[in-house]
Order: C-alpha cells, then sequence, then structure tokens
C-alpha cells in the first residue's frame, strides 16, 4: 500500500484575514472517479465502508449517479476521513463522492418547494438527531458570546481573541474546558469566549442550506466582537473554519506547547497510545503539539499502525453511524485494537468511541486533571451532555 501513498493536501499557512471564502463542496467527484480510477484496489484495501459495500468506488459511483436515493445507508455510512484521497494516485476522493450524494439528495428536494425539513422527517429519518443537535447548539439556551477584552498590563499590540471549545468537549468535560479557559486567560490576557456550534454536522449531512447559516452567523458574532484570531479546542472545528473561511486560527495544544504547561499539570506516566483525529491528517504541527505535551507529562508515546497522514477515522467521522451503525461500530472496535495502553486524543467525539473499547483520554484530561478513572466508566447521556453545555454556559458568565 506504502508504494500508491501520496501527499494530496499539505499543510498551508493560515491567512490573517478574517473573510469568508465561498462556500463549496466537492464538484463533480463522481464524474472523475468515473473517469479517471483504475480499479487497482488501493483504497478498497485500505477502507472499511468501501470494502463492505464494493469492489472498486467506480461500482459506487455508477450507482449514485443512477439514483442518489437507491441505497441511501451507502454515502451516510462513509467517515468522510479523506484516507482513501490520500492512498489514491490520482488523487481521487470516494469519500468526497458520498459527500457530493448526500448534497444531491437535499438540494433537489429543496429546489421543489417541498415541507421544511422534508429530508429530516421523510426522506432520512435517522437524521433527526443531527437535526436537534444543531438547532440546540446554536440557540440562546447553550451559546454565549464573551468578547474580548483589553489586556490589563501593556504588552504591545495583541490581536483580539476568543477561545472557541466546539460541541463536544463542553458536553464532555465542562469542568475542564472552565480550566483550559482559565489557563489561557493567564497566557493570552484579554482572550474572550464563544460557545457555538461551526456546523459541521449539517455539512456532513449534505444540508449545506443550513450549514451556511450557522457557519456564517458564527462568523458574523466573530466580526460583531472584533475577533481577530480564534483558539480551538475542537479539531472538527479548526478544519471548517480553515477550509472555509480565511480568520486566523491556533488551536490550545499550540499553545501548551509555546506557553508551557500549567503548573497544576502533574505528572502521570506510563505508555499510552495516540489517535489522530482525521482532520488532523495534515496538520503537523498540531499532531507533534499533542505528543509533545504527553511526553512532558511524562507518557511513554506509542502509536497505532496507521498514524498521522494514514491515520483511520475512530467509526464515527463523517456522522457515519447514521448510515450503518453496525458497520461503524465494527470499525471502532478493530481500530481500538490496534492500541498499545490507553487511548490519548485530541477530539471529544473520538474519546467518546474509543472509550466503549479501551481506556481512553482526552489529552487535556491529563493537563488539566480529570478526575482519575471519569472517562473509563461514564456512559454516554444525551441529556447529561446538554446539561453540561448549559452548566458551563452559567459558569462561564459569572466568571
Amino acid at each position: 500500500m506504502t508504494q500508491a501513498l501520496r501527499k494530496v493536501c499539505p499543510a498551508c499557512d493560515e491567512p490573517e484575514a478574517a473573510k469568508i471564502r465561498p462556500l463549496t463542496t466537492e464538484s463533480g467527484e463522481t464524474e472523475k472517479i468515473l473517469g479517471k480510477c483504475t480499479d487497482c484496489g488501493s483504497c478498497v484495501k485500505a477502507c472499511n465502508f468501501l470494502k463492505h459495500y464494493c469492489d472498486s468506488p467506480k461500482e459506487l459511483a455508477r450507482r449514485f449517479l443512477r439514483n442518489p436515493l437507491e441505497n441511501i445507508e451507502i454515502p451516510y455510512s462513509c467517515s468522510l476521513c479523506g484516507l482513501c484521497q490520500r492512498i489514491c494516485r490520482h488523487g481521487l476522493y470516494p469519500g468526497g463522492m458520498c459527500h457530493e450524494t448526500r448534497v444531491k439528495i437535499f438540494q433537489p428536494l429543496h429546489d421543489r418547494n417541498l415541507p421544511a425539513d422534508f429530508v429530516y422527517d421523510y426522506v432520512t429519518p435517522r437524521l433527526r438527531g443531527i437535526r436537534s443537535h444543531q438547532i440546540f447548539s446554536t440557540s440562546s439556551v447553550f451559546a454565549l458570546s464573551k468578547p474580548p477584552e483589553k489586556p490589563g498590563i501593556d504588552i504591545g499590540s495583541v490581536p483580539k481573541r476568543v477561545f472557541f471549545p466546539g460541541c463536544s468537549f463542553p458536553a464532555y468535560a465542562p469542568d475542564v474546558v472552565l480550566r483550559a479557559y482559565q489557563y489561557l486567560r493567564e497566557k493570552l490576557p484579554g482572550i474572550g469566549v464563544v460557545l457555538n456550534c461551526c456546523g459541521k454536522p449539517s455539512k456532513d449531512m449534505g444540508d449545506m442550506t443550513k450549514f451556511r447559516g450557522i457557519f456564517n452567523n458564527t462568523l458574523a458574532e466573530f466580526a460583531r466582537l472584533g475577533v481577530e484570531e480564534v483558539v480551538l479546542a475542537c479539531i472538527n472545528c479548526h478544519k471548517t473554519f480553515r477550509e472555509n473561511s480565511e480568520i486566523r486560527l491556533r488551536t490550545i495544544y499550540e499553545v501548551l506547547e509555546e506557553r508551557g504547561l500549567p503548573e497544576s499539570a502533574a505528572a502521570s506516566g506510563g505508555p499510552v497510545t495516540i489517535h489522530d483525529s482525521c482532520p488532523a491528517r495534515y496538520r503537523p504541527e498540531i499532531r507533534n503539539a499533542v505528543r509533545n505535551i504527553a511526553a512532558k507529562l511524562g507518557h511513554e508515546v506509542k502509536e497505532f499502525r496507521f498514524k498521522n497522514e494514514l491515520t483511520q477515522c475512530c467509526g464515527a467521522g463523517g456522522c457515519a453511524p447514521t448510515g450503518n451503525t453496525t458497520l461503524a461500530d465494527r470499525h471502532t472496535r478493530t481500530r481500538a485494537a490496534q492500541a498499545r495502553g490507553p487511548v490519548i486524543t485530541y477530539c471529544a467525539h473520538c474519546r467518546e468511541r474509543f472509550s466503549t473499547q479501551v481506556p481512553a483520554q482526552h489529552i487535556l484530561d491529563l493537563v488539566f486533571g480529570a478526575p482519575a478513572g471519569k472517562q473509563l466508566t461514564e456512559s454516554h447521556d444525551a441529556w447529561k451532555n446538554w446539561l453540561h453545555r448549559w452548566q458551563l454556559k452559567k459558569k462561564l458568565q459569572h466568571l
């Protein structure tokens, strides 16, 4: 397989101007696969999704072109992780074809002036949970904006910043998010905080209308606050802002590496296996920062067989469980079985998936002192997650 590898998306510098890029989706990916795929089989060998549904991505391309609604489970079972494109010697992206098909499922129905949310209610009812998540995440009950403040000391010209922890991490570990923000206020004086959603779940579903609304509203809120730089904890949010806007971005992992760990961070030691989240496939600066943090905490860093640009999805990417839950769960078990010691992630959703199979922690759990054993015994509870987010909002309001 290594002979077929080719880097197709090198890391690039972030632009400084906080402008909105034109929002685009994969264009003509289905036709590209039909015209250029040589049936070499490299992508199928590397991908459980493709292996399950076809012998060649050309099979899926023909099916999707014939009728996107023929078997709606298939396009929604892809994790959109990008490994297939990384492996393809021609840079073809079967995952992009699946997303393109999801967009096609939504777009014609919108054009026919059918009732709002017709697709969710009648065509793909398994996506209703995603719709509800997007409504709640952006509601005034859970959203919060604390603008950047002028630093109390003269530290020269600094950009106006906010911390954007995303959706999953506040739901999982609100106290860790709070301590992370307190750390950032110490290291980056004047930083504000925004609790909201980038809209990636809607984009993954193919509902570009909802995605554009959520994403543009979030960017408009940044503009209202005068934000020039966003510090993120969620790697999925990082990818969404990076690909669809020109606002300057940093991750808290890079800040921790540059400014040092908090004094309260205690070395815990022991071997850990680091899982690279799919959106970090072409972000070596983030991957390296996480590994350096783990090493500073005294851990012996082990690696999955597939890592860095060749990382495999945890099983939840692209909201794949909404398509074929059994396939997604099998993928999670297969990936977890490769771990050599407890799994450390820098994506809250990845940590949630792995915790069903092996001991799993978020790297910020280690840095900011989550209760020992918490992540090993908890079960996923949607109502508890929303309560966590509401409680975090109230604490931040009074900080």
